[in-house]
């Protein structure tokens, strides 16, 4: 049976071998050499694989957890601005909370209509667009207590025209509120 090897080859590498093999620093050279093939073999490269994996679990585990301190930061905001948002809140109470603002401030409402909400995350913004005559010192107080309210609203536009007796304002509100709080429309 012949398996394709040289035998005049193969016993020339053989004694190649025995012969280099005899000398003591060649000897040692070749163990060194074997030994560190099969530390790296048997050794590092399964331990490099695992601590591969092991990285890669503790990248998840590190975005995991910075998730998580970002959720709760998030909560601990949520809870600083909580009170600005009312629990019940329609629109009603919303227009009510507004024209009470009017009245305070000797303002004289001449038209109010609201627009489609907008979506905000779990909130919605409702949108008041109102106009307005009075004095500058009676328009300033009402844009003051609108920008010092204790609801969160934000002032979305705002246009004055000058007339002869008084000052006419356009403006435009959003207040945030609840998510479902636009049902009792």
């Amino acid at each position: 049976m012949e398996t394709g090897i040289d035998k005049e080859k193969l016993l020339y590498y053989r004694a190649l071998i025995i012969k280099h093999l005899r000398d003591p620093i060649k000897m040692r050279l070749a163990v060194v050499s074997v030994a560190l093939l099969v530390g790296i073999g048997a050794v590092y490269v399964p331990f490099s694989n695992r601590l591969a994996k092991q990285h890669a679990k503790l990248e998840k585990q590190i975005a995991k957890a910075n998730s998580i301190h970002d959720v709760e930061n998030l909560r601990k905001q949520i809870n600083l601005y909580a009170n600005r948002i009312p629990e019940v809140s329609a629109t009603n109470g919303w227009v009510q909370y507004i024209l009470g603002g009017i009245r305070e401030n000797h303002v004289k409402l001449r038209d109010m209509s609201s627009r489609q909400p907008r979506r905000v995350g779990p909130y919605k913004a409702l949108v008041m667009e109102m106009e307005l005559d009075g004095t500058y010192a009676n328009l300033k107080n009402f844009i003051e207590w609108l920008e010092q309210s204790d609801r969160l609203l934000r002032i979305d536009s705002i246009r004055f025209k000058k007339r002869q007796d008084c000052l006419l304002m356009k403006i435009v509100v959003l207040g945030l509120v609840r998510g479902n709080a636009t049902k009792n429309r």
